[in-house]
Parts: C-alpha cells; sequence; structure tokens
C-alpha cells in the first residue's frame, strides 16, 4: 500500500487540489478547510450539504498561494467551471460564489464564527439519526415543498478548521473499484468522495480494506494517524464535481452495497472510507508507503 493521491481542499464545499507532498499536522493537511463561504442571510455556513442551494459550489475549485499569509484571503483563488478564476479577496468572485445559491456570501477564516451548517437528511440516511434530525430541523429554515428534512448542524471541527468529524479524510482504490468498477475512470470517479489521502493503484480490488483499520493506527509514511470511524455518506456524492457529472444513483448504491454502522450512528448507513485523527505529523508525500499496525 502507498499513498497514490493527496488532495486539499482550502474552502469548503469546493472543490480542491491535487498536492504532490503536503504536511499533516494535529488539524489535518497544512491548508485544508481552512476557509468557508458564510451565506449572509442566515450567517451560516454555505456547503454543499444543504444542495438544493449550494449543491452548486463543488463545481468551482479552491487553491492556495504557499507564499501568501494564511490568514489572507488573497491566499485562495477560486476557478470556475468556465475556467475564469479569481482572488478570495475580490468582490466579484464573491458575488459570483453567491450566485451559485441566489444569495450573497463572504470568505471566513475557521479562526472565526460562525461554525454552523445547513444540511439535507437523504433517504437513505435518516435511518438511526432520527433524533438528530429532528434536533437539527427544529434550527432550520425548510424548504417547501422539499421531500427532505433541512437541518442546522455544528461544524468546525476543533475550531481550526471547518472539517465535520475529523482532520483526515482517507480512502482506498480497492473500496472505489468495488463499488463502482470504473476501470480507467478510477482517478476520476475517486474525487466524488473527496478524500485527503487515497491509499492503492489502479487495479487494487480487495474490497473495502479500510473498514479492517478503524480502531487502529495506520503509518503513512513518516506520519502516523489514528482511525476513528467509516465515513457516512450524505447526498453530495450524488453531485456534479468539478467535470464529474452528477449521479443521483450513488447514495443509493452505496447504502446498498455497504451499509456499516459509524461510531456516531445507532444503525448501518452508506459507508465508504475513513476519518482518522492525527497521531504523529510529518510531511507525506506520493508513493510513501502505508502500513496498519
Amino acid at each position: 500500500m502507498q499513498v497514490s493521491e493527496i488532495y486539499r481542499y482550502p474552502v469548503k464545499s469546493l472543490g480542491g487540489e491535487r498536492l504532490e507532498s503536503a504536511r499533516i499536522g494535529p488539524q489535518g493537511l497544512d491548508g485544508d478547510r481552512t476557509w468557508a463561504l458564510v451565506d449572509a442571510e442566515t450567517g451560516r455556513v454555505a456547503g454543499a450539504k444543504r444542495s438544493r442551494v449550494w449543491g452548486g459550489l463543488l463545481t468551482c475549485r479552491a487553491s492556495l498561494d504557499p507564499a501568501a499569509a494564511p490568514d489572507d484571503p488573497a491566499a485562495v483563488t477560486i476557478t470556475f467551471p468556465d475556467g475564469e478564476s479569481g482572488r478570495g479577496d475580490d468582490p466579484r468572485t464573491l458575488a459570483r460564489l453567491g450566485s451559485i445559491g441566489g444569495r450573497p456570501v463572504r470568505l471566513a477564516p475557521a479562526t472565526t464564527d460562525p461554525k454552523v451548517m445547513e444540511m439535507e437528511w437523504a433517504p437513505e440516511t435518516r435511518d438511526g439519526f432520527e433524533e438528530a434530525i429532528a434536533l437539527t430541523a427544529s434550527r432550520a429554515e425548510q424548504d417547501e415543498p422539499g421531500a427532505d428534512p433541512v437541518g442546522a448542524a455544528p461544524t468546525g471541527g476543533a475550531g481550526e478548521r471547518y472539517y465535520d468529524l475529523a482532520p483526515l479524510h482517507v480512502l482506498t482504490t480497492s473500496s472505489v473499484n468495488r463499488l463502482e468498477a470504473p476501470g480507467d475512470a478510477l482517478r476520476t470517479v475517486l474525487t466524488r468522495y473527496r478524500p485527503n489521502l487515497v491509499i492503492g493503484d489502479d487495479d487494487w480490488d480487495d474490497g473495502y480494506v479500510e473498514d479492517a483499520w478503524v480502531g487502529r493506527t495506520v503509518d503513512v509514511g513518516d506520519a502516523a494517524i489514528a482511525v476513528t470511524t467509516a465515513v457516512g455518506r450524505c447526498v453530495m456524492v450524488n453531485l456534479t464535481h468539478g467535470d464529474l457529472a452528477a449521479d443521483p444513483t450513488t447514495l443509493r448504491r452505496i447504502a446498498k452495497a455497504h451499509p456499516v454502522r459509524p461510531v456516531y450512528a445507532t444503525r448501518p448507513q452508506p459507508c465508504i472510507g475513513v476519518y482518522a485523527d492525527v497521531a504523529a505529523g510529518a510531511q507525506v508525500a506520493l508513493g510513501d508507503p502505508v502500513a496498519a499496525r
């Protein structure tokens, strides 16, 4: 096993950038999910989990200028589907991003509030989350008409990032091959799942091998990560991601092929990939060996 892809997502719910190497620290990859768009109408994070409003954000990509100050929005470059790009401190860039959801937005660093995102509870993810749905739905305005309840849930990890449940998301090509059987399209299809680290080569197909890593430490080059839970999927996997077309069957297929109970759920959920905390930080690079203890 070795690292075959490294992805960083500087702005939550936007596409990210492929890297050849990156430092893993206590909060995950340097620069990952350090910014989010905030909906000026609701004061909440504008995220693609609220797919009917903000799903189009996934068609845009964000990258970071490593030479710029990390808390400077000018360090962020947004590239739109038509290839045009703009800096994060440019009002025209923010206006165009806001037009995706029909609401004005601002770019906020993860060191500031708010830390609440809106989300939709897709049918495939509702079993076992009845109390969470009732609680979050009471905090959010519902879409009318809308089949999926809308919730408002905390986000922001430990306060320094906008990740959801853990600083690292790890996915094997074996899992993607077992679910998707994409052949030559593997490297495109796996972007639907928004991993930080991808492990394995194109032909690996031993099933959902990372399930066995939950509760264990995995060495990634000189770094070590503590795998905490399977990743329960949401409606985001069905949406358009950059050049990858929407596939409304994806979440349903995961629910049928690989129902697993994450540690935060009371019943099996559609899962692929794992979340991990950082046990020992280090620089990681493509080709670094990976071994579970």
